[in-house]
């Protein structure tokens, strides 16, 4: 019986493990290498959307990630997340699907063509995902926070989700602040200084946005990994609005949308207890390195600020910043 060439190689490679992987690339997410390697070049095309800003910052150890793109016209489902030990998997499908080793800092994924073609979708459930979670463990600790700059001054907001972080800090951006970030704030956890590393090329806001911000007429509403519907905004596309890539953080602020009130002074420990939420999903031991690094950032005062109109809490800004 003749054997195809595809056969022979299925035969000889069940697992796939020797597929060529020619299209290869470093890249540097929030200044933290990251080596790419991929049988498709759609996958970096993609990468360099997400990263292809930033410049080497830090000597720590490189992540290694492994994209294959497999025929099919399936374009992935929301993937499931779970943890165990130092495995970390995304699961959509059989046909898309990744696995990373958060010892090993190594990362692969199987996605179909179908989903590496909708570059937003395949970045927001797997590139960002694969990236993020490791340099989480020993490199870096993800804030959910905004972050703003104003006479030298950085701002955090924090806030959980639908408390209005990314409408005021693009709020404050229009009004002649610096943008960094709209949610997405990186401290690496292995320096004594207080600067921060935001995504100011890209930004996220609900579905509602454009009734604020009329500029964001015409942008695609997307499902987002936590299947809250937005729309991405390229914000060097937008005239008027400054960004900076990092900034010094010396302003901490816990936002209370929905109340008046302005501006309170808050006590480092129940600072430190809100900007822990990120990393309660975390083991011990990487809790552990997220609270040593965190304490640097309450050098900094910490506020609670209640309000209700945003123009109301731009100003309260403002007289931390004066």
């Amino acid at each position: 019986m003749r054997i195809s060439g595809d056969l022979k190689h299925t035969l000889s490679d069940p697992l796939k493990r020797e597929i060529e992987l020619p299209f290869r690339r470093a890249y540097y997410p929030y200044g933290f290498r990251l080596d790419l390697a991929s049988n498709s070049r759609e996958v970096l095309d993609a990468a360099a959307e997400n990263w292809g800003m930033y410049e080497p910052e830090h000597d720590d150890p490189p992540l290694t990630l492994r994209v294959l793109v497999q025929p099919g016209s399936e374009l992935s489902p929301q993937p499931v997340h779970r943890l165990q030990g130092h495995l970390y998997s995304v699961v959509a499908s059989r046909e898309n699907y990744a696995l990373a080793d958060l010892d090993a800092l190594f990362a692969y994924a199987w996605v179909t063509e179908r989903t590496v073609a909708d570059h937003a979708w395949f970045r927001w459930f797997y590139l960002e995902a694969l990236a993020g979670t490791p340099l989480a463990q020993r490199h870096a600790v993800p804030m959910h926070a905004a972050c703003l700059e104003r006479n030298g001054v950085g701002v955090l907001l924090w806030g959980p989700s639908g408390m209005g972080k990314s409408t005021l800090a693009y709020a404050c951006a229009r009004s002649g602040w610096t943008f960094v970030s709209d949610d997405a704030t990186v401290l690496p956890q292995n320096r004594e200084d207080c600067v921060v590393t935001g995504k100011p090329h890209q930004a996220r806001f609900r579905e509602d946005a454009p009734r604020l911000f009329p500029e964001f007429d015409g942008y695609a509403t997307r499902a987002r990994p936590t299947g809250k519907l937005s729309i991405e905004v390229p914000m060097t596309s937008i005239a008027g609005i400054r960004t900076a890539v990092q900034c010094e953080v010396r302003r901490l602020v816990f936002l209370d949308r929905g109340k008046c009130g302005g501006l309170e002074r808050i006590g480092v420990e129940s600072a430190l207890e809100q900007m822990m939420q990120d990393s309660r999903s975390q083991s011990e031991e990487t809790q552990a390195r997220h609270e040593r690094a965190l304490r640097r950032l309450l050098h900094a005062p910490a506020y609670r600020l209640r309000y209700e109109r945003i123009q109301d809490a731009i100003e309260a800004l403002e007289s931390l910043t004066a």
